[in-house]
């Protein structure tokens, strides 16, 4: 089975950086809701969902010409085939409406709750796996209506070096479930992090221009790719060559399934700008590009279509 999303690096319209999992007071987090958007907007985002735990912020006039900032909440229906009851999926609602009533659908079960996200044009993202321990097989493929995963997390990293998911969202790869990946912080302003969580992790979206229209249909095309520090400025194939350019790493990788690997290592107290190679056995490619100081950046996969006959 081949990827249905779309290439962004073959697609107009200029890089917009987003971060999608953010709390303030108005749920759990230690900042109001107008200090966090200066702090994000200061830094250089573009766009910004605000995701506390079931419920909604005021953002009216928090948006402006360089930086939108949209509603959403985190919500939890449960694992029913856990033991455990405790456990809950955590899904990142993207494009709620302030006010939004969560009706009691959304506790049932996680897919009447994916499916209420989905029937109000709302954008579900499947928060930090690793931390919660998903089985990638049984609890994410069967899944529908669901748009994303957070293939990192920078405060799942910082409270238990569980930051990344990629193996989660590989496995679901392999069963045909190609999401989106994004990367975002999970913010609470903890003063036991000093706010360390923050501008860790983000996704950087390509849109025709900058409006809530545009980020929710890239979540939902793959529009995107997902850091925690590398810039990736191409990734495509072109007759069966996997090319790929960014800004100065370690290490690049193309993969596909769950072993199948090309590599290129920079040599000692080098970088490298960019990797090509053949992919034309594959029936798809992804990439990660890895730094010096071992932070990654994920591209969603991309089709490989077979090399053209010579002579044409």
């Amino acid at each position: 089975m081949r990827p249905k999303l779309k290439n962004p690096f073959e697609l107009p319209g200029k890089w917009y950086k987003a971060n999608f999992h953010l709390h303030t007071r108005t749920s759990d987090g230690g900042v109001w809701v107008e200090d966090a958007v200066r702090m994000y907007r200061q830094r250089g985002y573009n766009v910004l969902a605000v995701t506390d735990h079931i419920n909604t912020s005021d953002i009216s006039g928090l948006s402006d010409r360089k930086m939108i900032v949209i509603n959403g909440a985190e919500v939890h229906p449960p694992f029913h085939q856990r033991v455990n009851p405790n456990v809950e999926y955590h899904i990142c609602a993207i494009g709620l409406k302030h006010g939004h009533p969560f009706p009691r659908k959304m506790w049932r079960n996680v897919q009447d709750c994916l499916d209420h996200i989905h029937r109000v044009g709302a954008v579900a993202i499947i928060a930090h796996p690793k931390e919660v321990s998903i089985d990638p097989a049984t609890e994410m493929v069967p899944l529908k209506h669901v748009a994303g995963v957070e293939v990192w997390t920078t405060l799942s990293d910082i409270d238990g070096d569980r930051g990344s998911s990629e193996d989660e969202w590989a496995e679901c790869m392999e069963h045909g479930m190609f999401l989106a990946a994004t990367g975002s912080d999970d913010t609470h302003w903890a003063p036991r992090h000093g706010w360390s969580e923050a501008f860790g992790g983000w996704t950087m979206l390509k849109m025709p221009s900058l409006t809530e229209a545009n980020v929710l249909n890239a979540l939902r095309t793959g529009a995107c790719y997902a850091s925690a520090g590398p810039t990736v400025t191409d990734f495509r194939v072109v007759n069966g060559q996997a090319i790929l350019k960014c800004s100065p790493v370690k290490r690049i990788h193309f993969k596909y399934g769950g072993d199948q690997r090309l590599n290129r290592w920079a040599k000692l107290d080098k970088t490298i700008r960019g990797f090509t190679a053949d992919v034309s056995r594959w029936p798809w490619v992804r990439a990660v590009v890895v730094d010096a100081e071992n932070r990654k950046a994920w591209t969603n996969p991309i089709p490989v279509s077979p090399p053209r006959p010579a002579g044409r």
